[in-house]
């Protein structure tokens, strides 16, 4: 009887050749689609996290606004103490002095105090045109954020302000954040 050898010469070896690289190319490809989904999530926390330190701009903005509304209300009350002590008995001439002088204040500092805080990224678009308006002053305020990576956050938004009323003020009955509201939020 004649041994029949079976000529499988290199078979078995291509064949793990095959199933070797099916299985390299199913883990590449498994990696590239992680590392696609990391790229991405990584992008996304990058946006978020600028959008949020553009945001935290207009906060410290308001924060600026709200200590610049403080000291203007204790200045306009000195200056409208000094009034009555020369004109005693005229609240309604100390009142148009407190207002007067709260609108001063407040219209020759805002830009300086919002523009000057947290970093140079904080500006007040209409600054050249700020004055107030039936006892309210719009200021559109715009916070810009460039991260590391070079991505760019824009937020505005607009920070009325609200002359208080004098003997609301002198009471301890006016609020003052009640005088200072956020309106018109962009992104």
């Amino acid at each position: 009887m004649k041994n029949k050898v079976i000529e499988n010469r290199g078979s078995a070896l291509v064949l793990i050749i095959i199933v070797t690289a099916v299985i390299t190319t199913l883990g590449l490809t498994c990696l590239s689609i992680s590392m696609g989904q990391f790229r991405i999530r990584k992008s996304n926390s990058e946006h978020k996290r600028a959008l949020y330190k553009s945001e935290g701009g207009l906060d410290y903005a308001y924060e600026e606004i709200y200590d610049l509304i403080c000291s203007a209300v204790e200045d306009s009350i000195s200056k409208s103490d000094e009034y009555l002590l020369a004109e005693p008995g005229d609240i309604y001439g100390a009142s148009d002095v407190f207002k007067n002088n709260f609108k001063q204040v407040v219209d020759c500092r805002i830009v300086h105090e919002v523009e000057n805080c947290f970093n140079a990224q904080i500006s007040v678009l209409n600054g050249s045109r700020l004055m107030f308006v039936n006892d309210e002053l719009i200021a559109r305020v715009s916070s810009k954020y460039i991260s590391e990576s070079g991505i760019i956050k824009i937020t505005s938004a607009d920070i009325i302000v609200y002359v208080p009323d004098y003997l609301d003020i002198i009471s301890n009955t006016a609020d003052i954040s009640d005088l200072l509201h956020i309106t018109n939020f962009d992104m």
